[in-house]
């Protein structure tokens, strides 16, 4: 019988509303509290509010979960100019977050720690010096934008990434932070394949996969919408529009279809009009629909009569949307790259090589028309992305936690 641990979790973004970094952190620190007693440091100015209104609508959801608030200092004018300096006030506040656990440890006695946000591994905080069995992760933040598809992101957004992948190379070898955490981890998670053998190369360390994301037990299971002669095939693209979600590769690959496309695009961002304005000079007005922001209800519609869902992100760790269309049976198309190519295999999509700008916008246009007339070969797909969705439940991703926090404890 698993025996309940009291454990510290340092979770900077932590709020239930949310995907991204709160959702994962909340996500990580609910479920974790259905077998532990947890203590979470989380920041104060931006969450606070949400946790504790949650906390006096759900208290059976939060018997097991003590936060811990600790403001962080803001310079939003700073972060607007340089916006890496970001790091500068996240390792301040990391440094109080270790001042409060010391205090904290003296009267709770922990029997463990986790630090899972923020998932960067630049700044691990300063959790593992309590000397307590210490465990981090899912890691992001080793992905490194492919130099071919810098061109997708705009002047700016090519120097910030180019200049990232530079800093990651630099970081990932010497950043010394990382480094000492690393040494000092009982267990290591993170969220793509790369980062496992990266982890190993660099830290010398041996890292278990595990994404950052994930689906609810009992989520709602959907019928497949078959696709038909004659009829377009539907393709279903969301994500917020911004550069790195790099909408316009799959923009440049419809016109090269010679199959009959309708593509819905969801969401909306800074990047939208420009999108917008790509599909009209490419000819596409009467192909591409922009739903913008709906209802979400209105946008699981929207996938749900979709026949396939790309992915077209040049630098992501994973993803809530792939499991979300794993969950409606679609088949992906995506990059073989960051998180995708650990969730996807042959069973439930397919993944995209990356050589060249071109050789991936053709390569698009090839998939969606092979997809597009071979219906048995789409019908198996998504009954695989059916099951696939099974092995990425938060319940799969706790027994694996409490296997490692049960070795890391009774070694004590």
């Amino acid at each position: 019988m698993q025996r309940r641990l009291k454990i510290l979790v340092g979770c900077y973004a932590c709020d239930p509303n949310y995907g991204s970094e709160p959702g994962m952190g909340w996500n990580f620190v609910s479920n974790l509290a259905k077998y532990h007693d947890v203590h979470a440091l989380v920041e104060e100015y931006e969450f606070k509010e949400t946790l504790t209104a949650y906390a006096e609508e759900h208290p059976e959801a939060m018997r097991h979960i003590t936060f811990h608030f600790i403001p962080r200092r803001h310079h939003n004018t700073l972060r607007v100019i340089w916006p890496p300096s970001y790091y500068w006030f996240y390792r301040a506040w990391q440094k109080k977050a270790y001042q409060l656990a010391l205090q904290l440890d003296k009267s709770e006695h922990f029997d463990a720690v986790y630090q899972v946000t923020i998932s960067g591994f630049r700044e691990p905080g300063f959790l593992w010096k309590l000397g307590k069995p210490f465990v981090w992760g899912p890691l992001g933040g080793f992905t490194d934008t492919p130099w071919c598809l810098l061109r997708c992101l705009g002047w700016y957004g090519a120097l910030y990434f180019g200049l990232r992948n530079i800093a990651n190379a630099v970081q990932k070898r010497w950043g010394f932070s990382a480094r000492a955490a690393a040494a000092h981890a009982h267990t290591i998670l993170t969220s793509t394949t790369k980062a496992v053998e990266e982890i190993r190369r660099f830290w010398h360390r041996d890292a278990i996969l595990m994404n950052e994301v994930g689906l609810e037990t009992t989520h709602t299971h959907y019928t497949p919408q078959p696709h038909r002669p004659g009829e377009p095939l539907r393709i279903c693209w969301a994500g917020e529009h911004i550069p790195r979600k790099a909408l316009d590769l799959l923009l440049r690959a419809l016109p090269l279809c010679k199959e009959k496309m309708e593509l819905h695009v969801l969401s909306k961002g800074p990047r939208m009009e420009a999108w917008k304005a790509l599909a009209h000079r490419l000819g596409l007005d009467q192909v591409v629909t922009f739903h913008g922001f709906v209802p979400r209800e209105e946008a699981f519609r929207i996938m749900g009569s979709s026949h396939v869902f790309c992915i077209t992100s040049v630098r992501e760790d994973t993803s809530t949307v792939v499991f979300e269309a794993f969950r409606y049976g679609l088949p992906i198309i995506a990059p073989d790259h960051c998180g995708f190519s650990a969730v996807i295999d042959a069973s439930c999509g397919i993944k995209i090589p990356i050589r060249s700008h071109s050789q991936v916008i053709a390569d698009y246009a090839r998939h969606l028309d092979f997809l597009a007339t071979h219906e048995d070969e789409r019908s198996r797909l998504s009954a695989g992305a059916l099951l696939r969705c099974q092995s990425f439940t938060w319940e799969a991703k706790m027994q694996v936690l409490n296997r490692i926090f049960a070795e890391a404890t009774s070694a004590e």
